[in-house]
């Protein structure tokens, strides 16, 4: 063994026929963070980003074309503002009899003397 280390060492020579290019490990802990599996799923994720905001658009647009469609159906049926009106006149009219502490029946006899 030692005579094959010599016969080496007078054959090549003591230096080393290696080398390493410039600024390998410089670069190294990048490439390799790059070439971890993490790494490339949160780059697919990003280069996928934009299709999913083209579809979230989508849905947003069908949901409210479909809410407006439904919503127009049932506005024909029957006026939204009447309703609102007659819902407000009674929440009044029961917040002054309340506050007037009248029954059923005083509020009859009011309305029978007019």
């Amino acid at each position: 063994m030692e005579n094959e280390e010599k016969y080496l060492k007078e054959t090549v020579g003591q230096e080393n026929p290696f080398r390493v290019p410039e600024g390998y490990f410089e670069l190294l802990a990048e490439r390799v963070m790059n070439q971890l599996p993490e790494q490339q799923k949160k780059r697919r994720l990003l280069q996928l980003r934009p299709w999913y905001y083209a579809a979230a658009a989508v849905v947003v647009a069908v949901m409210m074309s479909l809410s407006f469609y439904f919503h127009q159906d049932t506005a024909d049926d029957q006026p939204a503002v009447a309703a609102v009106e007659t819902n407000t006149e009674n929440t009044y009219m029961d917040e002054v009899a309340d506050y007037a502490m009248l029954d059923n029946t005083e509020i009859y006899a009011c309305l029978a003397d007019n």
